[in-house]
């Protein structure tokens, strides 16, 4: 059933509470980041046609930055000490030792190319000795293309009722985002 989800039966399900609807899409956002019980892309795809590129963006982003950093948050109270506790005593590894800034480039990275799902990401790095502020930075910055690049393929289609334009541009984003990922990686080593 929660396969089936379709960018039309989203909007009209958000459509649904009319005043409240930000409210709502922000809300399914969150819920997003936490259980992802519904593709992203489509929540975002959705958000773009129905509140517009620059609305559609902010509730995408807002919305799913405050669902994970309420996973981490949550992942941090229960899971932290345990988890420290067991890597100290099997591998003599102090958390609070690791550099922040390997964590901060893991999680930009892990968010920008979605390979790594979002609760695996706010969960390894709530337990995993990333402060909130790193976590949260990071966070933002990685997950600002996901939300733009979806938000703008809703508007775009919603726009243009043109889904062969969309693709187009889906797939230029994406060819876009290789060759930034192969041009990092050359000049990394």
């Amino acid at each position: 059933m929660i396969e089936s989800f379709s960018m039309a039966e989203v909007t009209k399900y958000i459509n649904n509470f009319h005043a409240l609807a930000p409210g709502v899409a922000f809300g399914l956002f969150f819920i997003q980041a936490v259980f992802p019980v519904f593709p992203y892309v489509i929540l975002a795809g959705a958000a773009g046609m129905l509140f517009g590129f620059w609305e559609g963006f902010l509730l995408a982003w807002l919305g799913a930055l405050s669902g994970a950093c309420a996973a981490f948050v949550m992942a941090r109270h229960l899971g932290y000490d345990w988890f420290s506790r067991k890597m100290s005593e099997r591998y003599r590894l102090d958390l609070e030792s690791i550099n922040p800034h390997y964590g901060f480039w893991s999680i930009v990275l892990a968010r920008i190319i979605p390979v790594v799902p979002t609760p695996l990401i706010n969960v390894a790095a709530g337990v995993g000795g990333v402060s909130f502020r790193i976590f949260t930075l990071a966070s933002a910055i990685g997950k600002l293309p996901t939300a733009l690049i979806y938000t703008g393929l809703g508007y775009h289609f919603y726009r243009t009722h043109d889904l062969v334009s969309t693709i187009t541009g889906l797939v230029l984003v994406l060819a876009a985002g290789y060759l930034v990922v192969a041009y990092l990686r050359r000049n990394s080593s």
